[in-house]
Order: structure tokens, then sequence, then C-alpha cells
């Protein structure tokens, strides 16, 4: 029977390996010492399995594509039957190479294939063998997956590199042991350096994962602040244009109403009406007090007339003053595009935005028709455009941005109305 130390120890590799190939296939439902805790957890709970059952090779077999689904499923955003075929396809890697390695070693050294029961040398040398051997294999089948959608990052081939060196350093390691006997100290020695070794292995392409998730993380942070700064400076200078415009519209009102006076052609008079019209809808825009609302509220206006989106507004209560500019931009601005996209394709066609006082909170209510009921995991909104690592990126900026107010959003579909709305809790900034 295996020693519970030793067999927890080739468990835990096994859910590194998993989580490195997990989380290339689908992004982390959970922050990573939650996950490897809870990936460590269930493959613990293996170890005591083998165990429990005097390492019975068939309840060994499915319970590691349990645990490999489990952790597939629950912790990863992988849909129901690529997790379940991803997890008997590594089960079935990882028993095709520990069963190969654990006859061919027994073979050529003579011994049985349960010696490495009682053997601690011969049970850590197969285990670095058969393990890299596998993990080279899930590489492999890596740079062949891919995701809806999107292509998978591929694992440089250069990488490989390092497995196939470790490989080889076991191989040099299993002849020394079978040319001559070890004394248990040098056993207990070599046992450990072995474990060091694959593991090392594994930490290295886990490292580079992590590096590579904080990268294309720091990537897309940096280019969704350059189109919020970019949307600034847009509405800036529509401010600026705005202004000009009022300008113009409350002298031009003087110059009719003076021509007006002049005039005694009714023909000239009805003109003037409707050229007094004009200017009025013109003053009737947006005037909450803050300029970066108004202007986001006039565009919205805007945009809504061209699409035949039906949009209105109640900004009395609250004009979010308070805030930064651009934290006005990032939160309103990714909010408003979401909910237009929608509505667009709606057939009601309808946006309503409110704000108001809550406490010491600003809230910002906004419902948008909405035919089709958005597609969510664990409470977080899914995008629906193919490339989701170009796209989605919107509501987490909302969230990121929320978090300097010490503020939260939650979202709610009527599927009865077809009606979308998203309630925003903004609090001080800290």
């Amino acid at each position: 029977m295996l020693h519970f130390i030793p067999a927890l120890s080739v468990f835990l590799l096994e859910m590194l390996i998993a989580y490195i190939a997990f989380s290339y296939l689908g992004e982390r439902r959970f922050s990573v010492p939650l996950t490897v805790l809870i990936g460590a957890a269930l493959f613990a709970s293996g170890a005591a399995v083998n165990l429990l059952f005097a390492n019975t090779f068939w309840i060994n077999a499915f319970y590691s594509a349990v645990i490999n689904f489990l952790f597939a499923f629950f912790c990863f955003r992988l849909a129901l039957r690529p997790a379940l075929l991803y997890a008997v396809l590594m089960d079935l890697l990882s028993i095709a190479f520990e069963s190969a390695t654990i006859f061919l070693v027994s073979a050529l050294k003579g011994v049985t294939m349960t010696h490495y029961n009682s053997d601690l040398t011969t049970l850590a040398i197969e285990t670095g063998i058969s393990k890299t051997l596998y993990f080279i294999a899930c590489l492999l089948l890596l740079r062949l997956s891919k995701r809806k959608g999107e292509s998978l990052e591929r694992i440089p081939l250069s990488f490989l590199a390092y497995p196939a060196c470790t490989l080889a350093i076991f191989m040099v390691l299993w002849t020394i042991c079978a040319s001559e006997p070890l004394a248990e100290r040098n056993q207990i020695l070599l046992s450990v350096v072995s474990l060091v070794l694959i593991f090392s292995t594994v930490l290295l392409f886990l490292t580079y994962r992590h590096n590579l998730e904080q990268d294309s993380e720091y990537i897309r942070m940096k280019s969704e602040l350059g189109r919020l700064q970019t949307e600034k400076t847009y509405y800036e200078i529509l401010e600026h244009q705005d202004e000009e415009l009022r300008l113009y519209a409350h002298d031009a009102k003087k110059h009719l109403a003076a021509i007006a006076d002049l005039n005694h052609d009714p023909r000239i008079a009805e003109y003037l009406a409707a050229l007094s019209d004009q200017l009025k809808s013109h003053a009737n825009s947006c005037h909450s007090g803050n300029k970066i609302l108004d202007v986001m509220l006039n565009r919205t206006t805007t945009e809504c007339a061209l699409r035949g989106v039906a949009f209105d507004y109640d900004v009395k209560l609250c004009n979010l003053a308070g805030m930064e500019d651009l934290d006005i931009v990032a939160i309103l601005g990714n909010l408003l595009d979401n909910a237009l996209a929608a509505a667009g394709k709606s057939e009601k066609k309808h946006v309503s935005l409110s704000t108001l006082w809550r406490n010491a909170y600003r809230v910002i209510i906004l419902s948008n028709s909405c035919d089709a009921e958005p597609i969510s995991r664990g409470g977080e909104l899914i995008t629906t455009k193919q490339d989701r690592k170009l796209h989605g990126y919107g509501l987490k900026s909302v969230k990121r941005t929320l978090k300097k107010y010490s503020g939260d959003y939650e979202w709610d579909y009527d599927a009865a109305a077809k009606l979308f709305t998203v309630t925003v809790m903004i609090g001080e900034k800290g």
C-alpha cells in the first residue's frame, strides 16, 4: 500500500498540472489562492481514497476523472461537455503513462509491478517519469485545443525543452538506482530530489501562466484606460462645441426677436417662429450642473434618435457631483453603451435612466428593453460577442472603478416585461 504522504504528493502534482491545463481552456471563477485551495482539497481526497481502497486501480482511475471534472467545471468557466471531455482525456493520459512506466521499469529492473509499493526510490522515479510524460502530453494537447470563438494562446515549443531535460535526468537517476543498491539515507535523499525536480518543472509553467495572465490583464487595463481617456477628451470637445452652440442660440434668439419686431409679412413671421422653435429645442438639452454628465446624456439622446431608440432620463435629484469625470465615463459610459446596444436589437427599443440619493450613496438605475435573457455564470454577466478577450471588459472596468467609491452594482432581468435593469450604488471616494 502506498504511504499517504507520497500519494498526497502525487495527487497534488496532478492538481498543479490540471490547474495549468484548465486555466488555458477557461477563465478562473475565483482568485488564484482560492482556486488552488479548492483544487488541493479535491485532489487530497484522491490520496485519501487511494489509501482507503489500498491503491485499487479502477477506483483510482474513476475517482481521478471525477475530481478532474469537478475542478474544471466548478473552478473554471468551462461548459459541462468540454469539462467532462478534458477530464476523461487527462485521466486516460495519466493512466496510460503511469501503467507504461511501471511496466517498463519493472521489466528492466526485474521486479514485480507492485514493487514500488515497498520501494520509495522506485516510487519517486516512476512518479517522476510518468508525470513528466503526462505533463508533456497535456502541453501538446493544449497546443491542439481551441476555445469557442477564439484561438488558445499557443505554448512555446521551446518551453518543452525543460520537461524533456527533466525526463532525461529521471532516466539517469533510474539507471544509477538500477545498477547498484543504495543506502536507505541515499534512497530518501534521491526520492526527495526527484519530487522536487518534477514539482519545479510544473511550477515553472505555472509561473509562466500566471505572468501571462498578469501581462494580458495589464494590456487590457491599459487599453481600457486609453479608451476612456480618449472618450473623456471627446466629451470635453463636445462640451466646448455645445457651449459655443448655446451662445450662438442665445444671440440668434435675440436677433430673431428683433427681426420679428420689424417684420410685417405673415410668411416671414411664420418662418421666424419655426427657427425660434428649433433654437428652443436645442436649449432644452440636459443642464444638470455636471458638464460631463450633460454631454454624455446629450450624446446618448442623439445616438438613440439615430437608432430609433426611445430615451428618457431624470437626473434632477443627483447629478453625480463629487466624482471624477474619468470615473463617470468609465461607469455610466460603459453601462449606456451596453444598454443602447441591447435596446437597439429589441422590439420595444427603449432606454431609461434615473439618478437619486439613497442614504449616503449616489444611485444610478438604468433600464433597457432586452428580448433575450442575458448569459451569466455565478451572477456575472458573460459577453455574447465571439472574441471574449477583446470584449466583455466594460463591466470589469465598471467594477474596478466602483471599488474606488466603495460601491457595487446588481442587475435583474424581467422575462415577462423583457426588461433588463442595472442598479449602481456609488459612495464617497476612498
